[in-house]
């Protein structure tokens, strides 16, 4: 292995594993038929929700599907760089990384706000949370 790639790893070891661990319970919930754990759960979409079908799109080079599906998916290679330079250049960091999230939170009120928006759901009385309560008290 050469020497870049080896202090590479030693230097991104905690994050790989973590994205590892993520992906691999990812994995596990989407086989077990849960492809959202926060809307399973409570119901409610999260601000990323429609990011993977958005890049899927992008990647297949279908744009206007993307930004149907999330329209902030661009933010995050930007961010992804941001955080590589986070130590080299902080303030910069910051600044895209507060700015992203804005953004995200802004989006997301936006679409929770639009009744026509087949992405972002808000149906708490269908989440898991109140499911099981319901369960309990019948």
């Amino acid at each position: 292995m050469g020497k870049k790639l080896a202090e590479f790893i030693r230097k991104y070891r905690t994050p790989i594993s973590y994205g590892l661990i993520i992906a691999a319970a990812y994995l596990l919930l989407f086989a077990l038929g849960i492809t959202c754990p926060i809307k399973h759960i409570v119901g409610i979409s999260c601000p990323g929700c429609g990011m993977s079908r958005a890049w899927f799109h992008a990647l297949t080079f279908r744009f206007s599907e993307a930004i149907g599906y999330h329209p902030l998916f661009w933010i995050v290679p930007i961010v992804a760089i941001a955080w590589l330079l986070r130590n080299r250049h902080p303030r910069i960091w910051n600044c895209i990384l507060w700015g992203a999230v804005g953004l995200m939170l802004a989006a997301y009120v936006l679409r929770l706000i639009d009744t026509t928006d087949a992405v972002v759901v808000f149906d708490p009385q269908n989440g898991a949370i109140l499911r099981t309560v319901r369960w309990i008290l019948q």
